[in-house]
């Protein structure tokens, strides 16, 4: 009775802990700015003309970080021909690609930028229009509508910071649906919170099984012994006689 209550705690264990560990795989996986060139591919970044926003066509290189080369491409602002057409861009001159995160289920792509993004801090308008831009820029080329947009800390080492929230915009205000935006730093350090918590709880359940499984063995050994040799003595008065 007391391995089958053992073994059924283990199984329990194992199930409880590898749901966790889906939980944590849910996590945000941060990817790297891109360096290497593929071959390119079509695609689109978003700039306003006259007041509107509007689709632009870039040769985007291909692949998995296609993402990526869009949002460099949409950093770059209109060309001259463009800019001569009317198209404008209302993100800062400067801003530049920290790196992206992406939730292995690919239900939320998250993207960091440096400091020059805060250049419009006081400018509601044009804060809602460059975000807007970068929104529909990521969701046009990943084909994810939940979009996180972070700025880099003001320090060395600090967090980054949500870029509606610092520049006073409601997310559900973008062009494109309402967006969900947390930090990828938070979600990365609750992700690592909830790894380490659960491993000690798996490592406490573990070891309070094994005391309680040999505690449970010691005392029978003592009573086996004791019947044995208590079998063993009627046999002996057989053979006296």
């Amino acid at each position: 009775m007391a391995r089958r209550s053992i073994l059924a705690a283990l199984v329990a264990m194992i199930v409880f802990l590898s749901l966790c560990c889906s939980v944590y795989a849910q996590e945000e996986q941060p990817v790297p700015p891109v360096e290497e060139e593929e071959a390119p591919a079509s695609g689109h970044i978003f700039l306003y003309k006259d007041g509107e926003l509007v689709e632009v066509q870039r040769d985007l290189t291909g692949g998995n970080q296609m993402v990526e080369f869009a949002v460099l491409e949409l950093l770059k602002g209109p060309s001259e021909e463009e800019a001569a057409a009317g198209y404008v861009t209302y993100i800062p001159e400067g801003v530049k690609l920290q790196y992206t995160t992406v939730k292995q289920d690919r239900s939320e792509f998250g993207v960091n930028l440096s400091r020059e993004l805060m250049d419009l801090s006081g400018d509601t308008d044009g804060s809602l229009k460059a975000l807007t831009q970068i929104v529909k820029t990521i969701q046009d080329a990943s084909d994810i509508q939940t979009v996180g947009i972070t700025v880099a800390g003001e320090a060395m080492g600090d967090p980054p910071q949500d870029a509606f929230e610092a520049l006073g915009v409601s997310a559900s205000e973008v062009e494109g649906g309402k967006q969900e935006t947390e930090p990828a730093q938070e979600s990365s350090n609750t992700g690592l919170v909830l790894g380490i918590v659960f491993g000690a709880l798996g490592a406490v359940i573990l070891a309070f099984l094994a005391f309680y499984f040999f505690k449970r063995r010691k005392p029978a050994e003592p009573k086996a012994s004791g019947k044995k040799a208590a079998a063993k003595k009627p046999s002996g008065k057989k053979a006296k006689k």
